[in-house]
């Protein structure tokens, strides 16, 4: 979808590529070949075929930080059949809701190269470094809740593309958190029924030696800890079908030939 989009081009709007779209110019090599053929203003021709260059020069690049600038979070969607191989999948567990007075207690990284999960007091400061690896960023609601909350504790600055599926799906109608809108999308988990509070508790079973009552089952210590990891982990890595359902329901409501 990404060599679709014109609109990420300083000076060019929705409405032009809409049009461009509508007169069969349904790629940047399309319009490449014979700009001539479409119909638009001398001054939008010229900043098309400088940015139509130009966009095409950085993505053989993958150049991710000039697409996180001029895509913004509203069209970042669009760049993430191109930068999948680029792509990582996060979520964060955390004590509390805000930076301020919370802790972030583990956090899942998923890529189609890995899994890795993230403890506080164990490995948790490796995560900087490793997100390095990466382009694009797809998260649940990370843009008012994840990704803060790392920037605030780990000082992390994300000059990633990013994708948050929770304002993409509000935009296709979608409301509710991520375990209802997975059932809704058929997907399942097999730690259903276990939810936020419940990752509070389980991390204090294992850091404090309590007992956490979860699905009716009593944990505590590295028990505890387990079962933590592999809600967070389910977390991250439903993201990719979501993210899947969520890109394909979004091109679906584009005015594209």
């Amino acid at each position: 979808m990404l060599e679709k989009t014109f609109q990420h081009i300083p000076g060019v709007g929705e409405k032009t590529e809409e049009d461009l779209w509508s007169q069969g110019c349904d790629s940047w090599q399309r319009y490449l070949e014979n700009p001539g053929d479409f119909i638009v203003s001398p001054l939008h021709r010229k900043r098309l075929h400088a940015g139509v260059l130009e966009s095409k020069c950085r993505l053989e690049e993958f150049d991710h930080e000039y697409f996180r600038r001029l895509l913004g979070t509203s069209l970042s969607w669009r760049a993430y059949n191109q930068f999948k191989d680029h792509a990582c999948y996060l979520d964060i567990e955390t004590t509390g809701l805000s930076p301020r007075d919370s802790h972030v207690t583990t956090v899942c990284l998923h890529s189609s190269r890995e899994t890795k999960n993230y403890v506080l007091g164990e490995n948790l400061n490796e995560l900087k470094s490793d997100l390095q690896d990466y382009g694009y960023i797809v998260t649940f609601n990370g843009a008012r809740f994840d990704l803060p909350f790392l920037r605030a504790k780990l000082a992390i600055p994300f000059p990633h593309i990013h994708l948050d599926l929770m304002q993409a799906l509000h935009r296709l109608g979608y409301r509710g958190g991520l375990k209802y809108i997975e059932k809704q999308m058929g997907i399942r988990r097999e730690t259903d029924g276990v939810g936020g509070l419940d990752a509070i508790h389980l991390w204090n079973a294992y850091r404090y030696g309590t007992t956490a009552e979860i699905l009716g089952e009593k944990v505590r210590g590295k028990e505890a800890l387990s079962l933590l990891i592999q809600y967070n982990r389910e977390d991250t890595v439903n993201l990719v079908e979501l993210a899947e359902n969520t890109v394909k329901l979004l091109e679906n409501t584009l005015k594209t030939k």
